[in-house]
């Protein structure tokens, strides 16, 4: 009897043990594998939206033909529905079940809602208010929701469509709540039926199997302590309750498996560079952006990263300091010595790295500053042109009364003396090099104040070939070899045609001087780029040294012997008021080429006003 009562208290001792840690981990397993579910179908939806905003290089805006950019807000609908929706219906067909579908910030509308054979009257509808798609495009963040929308009660994911930094509208892929819900239903359905066959069984052969029990919980354990630290080991397969949890558990670590990889591929994509070392100073991760800035490698993964560094004695690494000493530095600017000599100014930021208890290292995030440089330098030379031409216009003025008087008094002393005088000849020197200044303070004058007074409209082959027929004789004379190439299909530009003469004798006559005196090869060439023309004039000289790249148009700065230094600066300052761009390419010993931009006329197309100085 007490041998009886034995057997069932250690029975239902064993059973309740059995099925009270079922039923918990049942619980948790279902909540888990529900979270693992929805998630799985948000990365899918995402998956979709993302390959529709993809698959359209543009705005909606460049989907519609020239005349009708001014259409009204329905016929703008239609056109760009008949262009999308093929490619939404195509992608809803590849996906039963999935509705998908463009949105125009703009238009404040559905243009397109897949499959169209369904959802054709959204259409041109717009969305409410309180639609989480206009946080969408508010924030320009990609969001999954799940609640009654325009298709009904669904799970949506929603993607901003960036376009040249200005969100123009949202890509969606949704699917109806119902149908995940029953795999949901379906999913509990089956482990409460395991659950169940778990409790008879521990009923009914609770001892024989304790043993057997036993070894499959510690199994369980020892695989979900193997997992804190390598999320690639699974479980093995199991007989009944324990294969539904082992499965389980195995499908969770695939699901945050697949969800570091996911925040891997966003780590990769940043422009930022991103660098982290554990406690020992190791290189445990190196972004691509990393990599491309510092020129470190992802080869290096696990070297020491003081071992990395260049033994630069001006060179001092906040990341080793942080580990060291705990300290974080923000947006801090330094200069970090790439291998192979060349140096890059960083905005450094820098902290430790912990799970909440134990630190595990170090992280740095830095972004190259090389570009934010240049523009300050460009500023500063722009800011110190202007005080330049200020203090060149005011000596100008003081230096051309004086100039006239001086001409004048000599003419009149020139007059009074006989033609046989030999002091003539000096006289001619003193008006030869009073009217050489007079040019310079004109110069001087048109570098402080330039201006067009006479805008034509002109084909840019024209022009070059009316400059090259001035320059011909002197080019023949000095053995100088021409070769044009001339775009028959440029557009008219808006110029004032004198001033651009005026740059183009400058710059060909500067390509004729750099050539050796045995002559040389001088080549123009005129080439459409959007929104404007580029004049490309070249030649087979010196070239110019790199420390004098940057200078060669300011004023008064020359190599010439008897240069002033104020051709190159005019010319800059007469494209500047056409709103144009001058630039220089040069290589000593092979030649130098400049760079001229200029629009197109006002009117043109629709390329006017739009991005012209980065045109090419």
């Amino acid at each position: 009897m007490k041998a009886v009562r034995l057997r069932l208290k250690l029975m239902l001792i064993l059973a309740v043990a059995v099925t009270l840690p079922l039923v918990g981990s049942g619980y948790l397993l279902i909540n888990r594998a529900e979270k693992a579910l929805l998630l799985e179908k948000e990365n899918k939806l995402f998956g979709i939206a993302r390959a529709l905003n993809n698959s359209l290089s543009g705005d909606f805006d460049s989907l519609l033909p020239q005349d009708k950019q001014n259409a009204s807000r329905d016929a703008k609908i239609r056109l760009l529905n008949a262009k999308l929706a093929r490619m939404t219906d195509q992608m809803a067909a590849a996906n039963p079940g999935v509705g998908v579908g463009y949105y125009s910030r703009d238009l404040d509308s559905i243009i397109t809602y897949g499959p169209s054979s369904e959802y054709q009257d959204k259409i041109g509808q717009s969305i409410g208010p309180e639609h989480k798609g206009r946080e969408v495009m508010a924030k320009g963040i990609p969001m999954a929701v799940t609640g009654p929308m325009v298709r009904g009660n669904i799970l949506n994911a929603m993607v901003p469509m960036v376009r040249d930094g200005r969100v123009v509208g949202y890509v969606w892929a949704n699917e109806l709540i119902e149908s995940v819900d029953k795999q949901i239903q379906a999913m509990e359905a089956f482990m409460y039926l395991a659950l169940g066959v778990a409790l008879l069984l521990g009923l009914a052969i609770a001892l024989p199997l304790a043993n057997g029990i036993s070894n499959s919980v510690q199994r369980i354990i020892n695989g979900l302590r193997k997992l804190r630290t390598d999320l690639s080991h699974r479980l093995p397969r199991s007989q009944a309750e324990f294969g539904v949890i082992t499965a389980a558990i195995n499908e969770m670590a695939q699901s945050l498996t697949d969800t570091r990889s996911h925040t891997e591929i966003i780590i990769e994509s940043m422009a930022d560079g991103i660098i982290t070392i554990d406690t020992n100073g190791r290189l445990t991760a190196v972004n691509d952006a990393a990599t491309r800035i510092t020129g470190l490698s992802k080869d290096m993964l696990g070297a020491a990263y003081a071992d990395l560094l260049p033994q630069h004695i001006k060179f001092h690494s906040l990341l080793l300091e942080t580990l060291r000493t705990g300290k974080s530095f923000i947006s801090h600017e330094i200069e970090f010595p790439r291998p192979g000599g060349e140096t890059v100014s960083l905005s450094v930021s820098t902290s430790l790295l912990n799970n909440g208890e134990n630190v595990l290292g170090a992280v740095v995030v830095f972004k190259d500053l090389t570009e934010r440089k240049v523009f300050e330098d460009r500023v500063s030379r722009v800011d110190r042109l202007a005080a330049v031409g200020e203090l060149a216009a005011g000596v100008a003025h003081e230096i051309r009364n004086p100039l006239t008087a001086i001409s004048g008094s000599v003419q009149i002393l020139l007059a009074e003396l006989p033609a046989a005088n030999p002091s003539r000849h000096f006289g001619d020197v003193i008006i030869k090099e009073v009217n050489r200044l007079n040019g310079v303070v004109e110069d001087l004058l048109y570098f402080a104040r330039p201006s067009t007074n006479y805008i034509s409209q002109v084909r840019p082959g024209e022009l070059v070939e009316e400059t090259l027929a001035l320059l011909k004789p002197s080019m023949k004379k000095d053995l100088v070899l021409l070769e044009k190439e001339l775009d028959p299909k440029a557009e008219l530009i808006s110029v004032d045609v004198g001033l651009i003469k005026q740059v183009l004798v400058n710059l060909l006559l500067n390509a004729v001087q750099a050539l050796p005196c045995q002559g040389g090869k001088v080549r123009v060439v005129t080439r459409s780029v959007p929104g404007g023309i580029k004049i490309a004039i070249a030649d087979t000289g010196e070239g110019i040294a790199p420390e004098n790249l940057s200078r060669i148009f300011d004023p008064f700065f020359t190599t010439k012997d008897r240069g002033t230094g104020l051709g190159l600066a005019v010319s800059s300052k007469i494209i500047e008021i056409h709103h144009g761009q001058i630039e220089v390419e040069s290589k000593q010993g092979q030649g130098s080429t400049f760079i001229v931009f200029l629009p197109y006329a006002p009117g043109h197309g629709t390329d006017q006003g739009r991005n012209y100085a980065n045109a090419g």
